[in-house]
């Protein structure tokens, strides 16, 4: 790193992607959260956040598992709107606040994969579901009622039929409404700007668009009637572990999800060759699940988006964001999907590889 980089201070978190992690119980991952919880709180690791997978493990069982187990705050990244109605969403949080003794939740929401959820759901109007959403959580978890003529989308996609909605318990900590992670064009930077408290950014877009994205975020902001600054974290896409080759193929379950969403001019952008990714999208669209997707990724996916390999391959491109994280106000980052092949040994490799030399 050099002598002009900035050492982010903020917290640090790590991610359990619950699709890429499938291969582990609910009592495993508790138990790999007790381990980071014992190994990394030294560097300021303070959250652990979970996901939101149709057919995969539940993140609303997963997190209140986790957070009852362990005092750290709880992140999602991310819930999606299509798969609750805004009322039982509002409601399982609020529960789970119970749990987690005034720490805050980290309530990350998106509409998911289009190439996925496409598949599993209908994705109708997702920028103006995202905007009633935040709407209908903000007014529930300050508990506000909501009416059914302030979400129309929402309660006609969910058929609602009362004419208001009311928590009819108050929540028991601060619940934070995050938007990402996904790719942020204009019209979801005005969205977030407008509704969020915050957005969480991944790092497989590259510094130079997440500097851009930043920069319009903050005119955005500025805009807005919400006077709080925009909280940002940082989701950092790093696969680890001493094992070079392990840890790229591990890298293409999670890849595979991404570029099997983005559109062919995106995929260009990024030098990645959208006729080989047709057969990772064709996967998807007949169901075939992440293993089988992640087989058909190509190699060039995985260079141009994600940080992986050992750590002394990985530890220069790490030290680069963090520099960036500082320099921007972001308040945490956390390690994130795909983690690494092996959790333990992931966690090991931070302990004792990466943050050490970054704090």
């Amino acid at each position: 790193m050099s002598g002009e980089s900035q050492r982010f201070s903020g917290e640090i978190g790590i991610h359990y992607p619950l699709h890429v992690l499938n291969r582990y119980s609910l009592p495993d991952l508790i138990r790999l959260a007790e381990k980071a919880w014992e190994t990394l709180r030294p560097f300021g690791f303070t959250q652990i956040w979970t996901n939101d997978n149709l057919e995969y493990r539940s993140v609303l069982a997963s997190s209140a598992a986790l957070v009852a187990r362990l005092p750290v705050k709880l992140g999602t990244a991310i819930t999606v709107p299509y798969f609750r109605n805004p009322i039982d969403l509002a409601a399982a949080f609020a529960t789970i606040s119970e749990l987690m003794s005034g720490r805050e939740i980290s309530l990350g929401l998106g509409p998911g994969s289009r190439s996925i959820l496409t598949h599993h759901v209908e994705r109708v109007k997702p920028l103006t579901i995202m905007a009633e959403l935040a709407t209908a959580l903000r007014k529930l978890f300050n508990g506000e009622p909501i009416g059914r003529n302030e979400i129309p989308n929402l309660a006609s996609y969910f058929h609602l039929n009362a004419e208001s909605y009311i928590l009819r318990f108050k929540a028991q900590s601060p619940i934070r409404l995050y938007y990402g992670p996904s790719l942020l064009k204009p019209a979801v930077l005005n969205l977030i700007a407008r509704h969020f408290d915050g957005v969480i950014l991944q790092t497989l877009y590259g510094i130079t668009d997440m500097e851009t994205t930043l920069a319009s975020l903050t005119d955005a902001r500025a805009q807005s009637s919400l006077r709080e600054p925009l909280r940002k974290v940082m989701l950092l896409n790093a696969s680890v572990s001493r094992d070079e080759r392990t840890a790229r193929e591990h890298a293409k379950r999670f890849v595979s999800h991404i570029i099997s969403g983005w559109p062919d001019e995106t995929l260009e952008k990024k030098s990645i060759d959208p006729r080989a990714v047709h057969a990772v999208r064709q996967a998807y669209a007949e169901n075939r699940g992440v293993d089988y997707a992640a087989s058909l990724t190509p190699d060039e996916a995985v260079d141009r988006l994600i940080i992986a390999g050992t750590p002394g391959q990985c530890i220069e491109r790490i030290a680069e964001l963090f520099s960036l994280a500082a320099s921007h106000g972001f308040t945490q980052v956390f390690i994130g999907v795909p983690l690494g092949p092996e959790v333990q040994e992931v966690i090991d490799i931070w302990a004792k590889d990466i943050l050490p030399a970054l704090r």
